[in-house]
């Protein structure tokens, strides 16, 4: 038998695409950067990346929100002098678009890529790897994101997928069952969320198989109510409709989601439907005191949303690490990165030590295995709990 970290290994580098479709879903109008301060030096050039208006997945929030953070920098005195300009790229949600992106990046001389949301991180990476451009707070769906020496993830990624199943059983679920799309990922995710069980001494979960064109999720929550306690990794939309559905047949399943499926858009569609859901994520909820100076730099981003969250943390990520350094190009703000020990994000998440990469070989760039239980009471989420750290989980 494989050992346990490798088993986790081997089914966390294959979620790349269960991640990014249970991401899904935030929607508002694009924002534009505010005039500058008065800076002592040269400007210097940042980049985030989303797909806006494309057929499937559309992220604009994303953009609106690494608007905000660049305005806010600047009205600061810039980045160390500098004022920051932003180029914000749309990846179209297509892997040719998004390597332009990359490209785009490398002509203008970008110090860095921050936050952001793709599903294309496997041909994005590459090209920043070869100029030596850092991308801080990559969403950490791809293998190359959780590997390369060039990727700073804010997010545990895939790793929490273990974390949530630990919490499921230590929360007394007898059964369990995992409703997840039917798509070859899935059975990596499947792993990881049972490995979690066992270390928490739970029974494993059975796997709920949905096709990807379901529309009608009557069937599906009624096998889910089989259970006492249901694990749902979809998009946004769809855990609305199986929660719905639910609440419909009269089911008492509890529900636990996957990272970012708990936001506003979600609660204020499934109503009471979702009340008592439990989710992990890495970012304290919106309604914490840290969030206010995102608040205050924007009120046309929905700061539930963990990919809006991601954004605005990067680049405050950017400025604690920079701290007094003048003379920002790619490399130096890579080796500022590098000597991070203790990275706050404003607050909005546990410090972040980038001098130590995760103990599980191909997850090596999970900086941040701190995760934060929250749950949904009243129509909004609340934080249940303190962080806790999912190293041990990998253990063995």
């Amino acid at each position: 038998m494989p050992s346990t970290t490798s088993r986790l290994r081997n089914a966390a580098v294959g979620t790349t695409l269960l991640l990014a479709l249970a991401a899904c879903g935030s929607n508002s109008d694009d924002g534009n950067t505010g005039a500058a301060n008065n800076f002592t030096g040269d400007p210097v050039t940042v980049m985030t990346l989303a797909p806006v208006k494309s057929a499937a997945i559309n992220t604009p929030e994303v953009i609106t929100a690494a608007e905000a953070a660049v305005e806010t920098i600047n009205a600061a005195g810039g980045l160390g002098g500098h004022e920051v300009k932003l180029i914000a790229c749309n990846d179209g949600n297509n892997a040719n678009q998004a390597g332009d992106c990359a490209r785009r990046a490398v002509e203008a001389h970008a110090v860095a890529v921050l936050g952001g949301f793709t599903t294309n991180g496997g041909t994005i990476v590459p090209i920043l790897e070869k100029a030596g451009i850092p991308w801080i707070g990559a969403p950490a769906f791809s293998a190359e994101e959780l590997s390369s020496k060039v990727s700073y993830p804010l997010v545990s990624g895939a790793a929490a997928f273990a974390g949530i199943g630990a919490r499921a059983a230590r929360d007394g679920c007898a059964s369990t069952s995992m409703v997840l799309y039917d798509v070859p990922t899935a059975e990596k995710a499947a792993q990881l969320i049972n490995l979690g069980i066992a270390g928490a001494k739970g029974q494993q979960a059975s796997h709920i198989k949905v096709p990807t064109t379901t529309t009608d999720f009557s069937s599906v929550a009624k096998s889910a109510g089989n259970s006492d306690c249901a694990i749902v990794g979809l998009p946004n939309d769809q855990v609305v409709a199986l929660a719905s559905a639910g609440r419909t047949l009269g089911e008492k399943t509890r529900y636990y989601a996957l990272q970012g499926a708990l936001n506003d858009q979600v609660l204020s569609g499934a109503r009471d439907a979702l009340q008592g859901a439990t989710s992990a994520v890495n970012f304290v909820v919106a309604t914490e005191s840290a969030w206010d100076a995102a608040e205050a730099a924007s009120t046309k981003v929905d700061w539930t949303y963990p990919y809006n969250q991601n954004t605005w943390a990067s680049y405050q990520v950017l400025v604690e690490a920079l701290g007094g350094v003048t003379d920002i190009s790619a490399a130096s703000v890579i080796a500022a990165l590098d000597k991070t020990s203790n990275a706050k994000a404003g607050g909005v998440t546990a410090p972040i030590d980038f001098t130590k990469e995760f103990p599980v070989p191909g997850l090596n760039r999970v900086f941040n295995p701190n995760i934060t239980f929250v749950k949904a009471e009243g129509g909004t989420v609340v934080r249940d709990g303190g962080f806790e750290n999912l190293t041990a989980l990998f253990a063995g």
